[in-house]
């Protein structure tokens, strides 16, 4: 499946494709099914980074390796919480679990089961994303819904469809996120048709498109800005990028729009042909 916009913006990555279904493809990457989340963590960034390598992978809830990727992902709420329960997770996510007999206990129980120095770390001051249990807990209660998927999440290059994926994703620089917001907005009578909420790495690819497709009008998402997926996407990827995303009929609507937009104009023109001459 070849895409007028990929051709535009020549990234250096490849646009995917993501779909929900029940069957494994063959040569799949995949997590091999979790036994702890002390002995098993890992980011499903990880996966995601391969599959803009080129790779075909997939993800599950019985092998998602992070206690918020299941849901991220759009197969259903997290099902695993880490040692310290629901609270020792907000913790985790803003202000850390040192000084609190809970999260203490919960400490302690990463250790034995012999988790990384860097989690352990993590769970005990924070990762400082919001400023307290109660305003992240908050801000999860607004993230979208969307009903619970039992088989797979698939994610490969959009050229290896041959049948529509759900939505599609580009990673883009800055001068690729300009384009593909303009071209959101051609068509628009609207001018908030791109958001950039603040979410997980997982769900700004993934839930977030997923939950826009029953929309009349879709949006695309800006996503990709959660510091600990650049993290890991850093040693395959880099770090100057940033994701978009949307449902596959907005994706549809912008191809469309390609021949008649700035893509063909001047400016276009200019600004691409500078970055050819920079990277030569």
């Amino acid at each position: 499946m070849n895409s007028l916009i990929a051709d535009a913006l020549n990234s250096q990555f490849p646009p995917l494709g993501i779909r929900r279904t029940m069957n494994l493809a063959p040569k799949a990457l995949t997590f091999k099914k979790r036994v702890s989340v002390a002995g098993g963590w890992g980011c499903a960034m990880a996966l995601l980074g391969q599959a803009f390598q080129g790779r075909t992978v997939a993800f599950s809830s019985e092998t998602c390796r992070c206690p918020g990727a299941t849901s991220g992902l759009g197969l259903k709420p997290s099902s695993f919480p880490f040692p310290g329960g629901e609270l020792g997770t907000l913790r985790l996510l803003s202000c850390g679990n040192q000084g609190f007999p809970e999260g203490q206990k919960a400490i302690s129980e990463l250790a034995a089961g012999r988790a990384s120095p860097e989690l352990i770390e993590e769970f005990s001051q924070g990762e400082g994303f919001k400023a307290s249990p109660e305003l992240t807990i908050a801000t999860f209660r607004t993230s979208p819904r969307i009903d619970p998927y039992p088989g797979y999440l698939e994610a490969k290059p959009l050229s290896d469809y041959d049948e529509p994926p759900e939505a599609v994703i580009f990673l883009v620089n800055a001068l690729g996120l300009s384009a593909l917001t303009i071209l959101t907005n051609f068509a628009r009578a609207s001018w908030d048709n791109v958001i950039l909420p603040f979410a997980s790495g997982c769900a700004s690819v993934a839930l977030y498109p997923l939950s826009q497709i029953k929309e009349a009008q879709p949006k695309a998402t800006v996503g990709l800005t959660d510091i600990s997926a650049r993290l890991t996407l850093k040693p395959l990827l880099g770090h100057n990028f940033i994701s978009w995303s949307a449902p596959y009929s907005l994706f549809l609507e912008m191809e469309e729009n390609v021949p008649k937009s700035f893509l063909s104009r001047r400016a276009w023109s200019r600004l691409t042909r500078e970055d050819l001459k920079r990277s030569a």
